[in-house]
């Protein structure tokens, strides 16, 4: 897969926006691996919660996706459901996705040992932590 930014690398503030915009462009350049395109913005995974999160959909996002980096932030505001919502509040929990009391946690262990065996060894807490781990980042 071309290369896409990291989980924690932020644009306006907000960590996995600029990573699920790059898989989005990918997927409108039709570059998107076919097993990541099956997953972008699939149900439980980290960009469902990022939608869910800020009441978006996939198309909402294609739609982002298509705009020119300078009119991202704006339309990203504007669109965002809950005003009061900040990049503090979803970093808080992204960084957190798979700990006990946030989203994922369930599915953590199951995504170990299964989707990343290969990383079975190591004693993740978070999700984040995972696919860092699995793209040679930590």
């Amino acid at each position: 897969m071309p290369p896409v930014p990291p989980p924690r690398a932020t644009l306006g503030g907000f960590m996995w926006l600029p990573r699920l915009l790059a898989k989005a462009r990918l997927l409108q350049s039709e570059k998107l691996p076919a097993d990541y395109a099956a997953r972008f913005c699939s149900s439980g995974g980290v960009d469902d919660q990022f939608l869910h999160f800020f009441g978006l959909s996939k198309e909402a996002i294609l739609t982002l996706a298509a705009l020119p980096d300078e009119e991202v932030i704006p339309w990203f505001q504007m669109h965002a459901a809950g005003q009061s919502l900040t990049a503090e509040d979803w970093n808080h929990c992204a960084v957190n996705l798979g700990k006990e009391g946030f989203p994922m946690a369930e599915r953590l262990p199951v995504a170990v040992a299964t989707a990343y065996q290969h990383l079975k060894s190591q004693n993740f807490q978070t999700v984040f932590e995972v696919l860092e781990a699995d793209e040679g980042l930590s």
